[in-house]
């Protein structure tokens, strides 16, 4: 139930009250709160969202109080519940899982505040409604990691990405509303948001752990089972993603008796929006690419069968021949990780993830100074910006190379460029 809090300053005086309450009711669901200058304003709203199940009353837009709803089955299709469900359902291109995910934030974030608004109106959605919304968001406190099945769910601040991620949602579908025949509105208040910055909630790349050659051997040698042994290997020596590399079979090796062996990516896991999987193509176009890979990973390929195996055969799978599962393997990774922290063959304060042997991978290339376009096509990043946000700040290792090669050019220029002078002078 929805309850009323008075905020109060450092000399203990009330300075307005917030009414307080978990969206939809749900024990672990999140907190939504709404600030009032008078207590019997909030005592108002409160019951309001009581009667509404514990949602936020339609026509109410966060921030700005109740601006009016929409009257008459007519105009359904101009309510923003109405109108972004269409718009979602209708999207071509896009994948059922995306698809999937766009709905279920619909329901938990922008719904709860717009849902109930006209698309068309410029009250409903103004530059006003919409910073207040985001602002809404930047004092959510969300799940981090999965909802435990026990004890109370550890939380966290929403992060920058997410924010970001929820705002373009939005705008998305205002824009589709602009972009109509006819226009169902003349411009698309979300261009005027000023959005937090990615880094803004820690030090840049601290949820990643990069690991160095030595600590990926301790973490292998910590494994009980060879092909989790064979996995973590082909995954570092190729920074695949964990769709792709579980994809692998014979009919992805290239050039394979050669002196420059490559695995083609040319399919991965997708998740069916249905709570299954299927086999289909990567994540975009960049991921559908050819990787060279170094006679450690063709070692373990062959090991695990090479071509000797049927065509479309896995190269990795479950116990019963399935899909491996990324579940099934961290719990395995994780105890490997315990171990290997245990017998001081990867520092205590590390925690790595599979997914740190794709950014491990990344690393070593740049240490060695390949540049960060050769990062992106080998990882099969869609973007530059992409390979420059999450691992340009590792350049800096490469410094002590590009200077002594900077300074071997200038000293070249500086040495020739006097014997010139020199030689003119006679």
């Amino acid at each position: 139930m929805a309850s009323v809090v008075a905020r109060k300053n450092k000399a203990g005086a009330i300075i307005s009250y917030q009414v307080k309450w978990r969206l939809g009711g749900g024990r672990e669901a999140p907190w939504q709160t709404e600030r009032f200058d008078d207590v019997d304003s909030a005592d108002i709203f409160k019951t309001a969202v009581n009667e509404h199940g514990q949602q936020w009353p339609p026509g109410w837009v966060r921030g700005r109080g109740f601006i009016g709803s929409l009257g008459g089955s007519d105009n359904d299709r101009y309510r923003f519940r109405q109108n972004a469900t269409t718009c979602i359902e209708n999207r071509t291109g896009i994948e059922e899982q995306y698809r999937t995910n766009c709905h279920r934030d619909l329901d938990k974030w922008i719904f709860p505040t717009f849902g109930e608004c006209d698309v068309r109106s410029t009250d409903h959605f103004s530059s006003e409604t919409i910073r207040a919304w985001v602002r809404g968001l930047e004092k959510s406190r969300v799940h981090s990691g999965p909802a435990p099945k026990s004890d109370m769910p550890k939380l966290r601040k929403m992060s920058p990405k997410t924010i970001r991620n929820m705002h373009a949602l939005l705008s998305s579908i205002l824009q589709e509303a602009v972009e109509a025949e006819p226009p169902l509105r003349a411009r698309n208040p979300c261009e005027l948001t000023r959005l937090p910055r990615k880094d803004d909630d820690g030090v840049e790349g601290e949820d990643i752990e990069f690991l160095t050659p030595e600590e990926v051997a301790g973490l292998i040698a910590q494994m009980q089972r060879r092909t989790d042994q064979l996995l973590t290997t082909v995954k570092y020596g190729t920074g695949l993603r964990w769709s792709e590399i579980t994809a692998l079979t014979p009919a992805c090796l290239i050039d394979w008796s050669t002196s420059a062996p490559k695995i083609r990516v040319k399919r991965a896991w997708k998740k069916d929006g249905m709570g299954g999987f299927y086999l289909g193509v990567p994540k975009s176009k960049r991921s559908r690419r050819t990787v060279r890979v170094p006679p450690s990973v063709v070692a373990a390929v062959e090991e695990l069968g090479g071509r000797r195996l049927e065509h479309d055969q896995l190269f990795f799978t479950g116990d019963r021949q399935q899909r491996l599962s990324y579940s099934t393997f961290d719990g395995r990774w994780k105890r490997a990780v315990r171990l290997a922290r245990e017998h001081g063959l990867v520092p205590p304060q590390k925690r790595p993830t599979p997914h740190d042997l794709r950014h491990s991978h990344a690393a070593v290339l740049i240490s060695e100074g390949r540049s960060l376009t050769y990062v992106q096509r080998r990882l099969g990043h869609e973007s530059i910006k992409t390979t420059s946000d999450t691992y340009g700040h590792l350049l800096p290792q490469a410094d002590d190379d590009a200077m002594e090669t900077i300074e071997r050019a200038l000293s070249h220029e500086v040495h020739h460029g006097s014997e010139a002078r020199a030689a003119s002078m006679l």
